[in-house]
């Protein structure tokens, strides 16, 4: 749901940007702003950002050897 009103909001200021042509500026620092929360999100689903159970997580799978100690 989040990502739906992120990705909404961010047609909203682009097609803004298109049309009004004014307050550029400010519109894409909070076109930046949303599109980097989305890629935030994105990374955190795939489990790519530290502290997610991904590939980049700091704990090894469990294997025999382990469980002989």
């Amino acid at each position: 749901m989040l990502k739906l009103v992120l990705s909404l909001a961010l047609l909203a200021v682009l097609i803004l940007i298109v049309v009004r042509r004014r307050h550029l500026t400010l519109l894409m620092s909070v076109a930046t702003v949303i599109g980097s929360v989305l890629v935030l999100i994105w990374l955190q689903d795939l489990g790519l950002l530290p502290g997610t159970q991904g590939p980049l997580t700091h704990a090894r799978p469990q294997t025999l050897q382990d469980l002989r100690r």
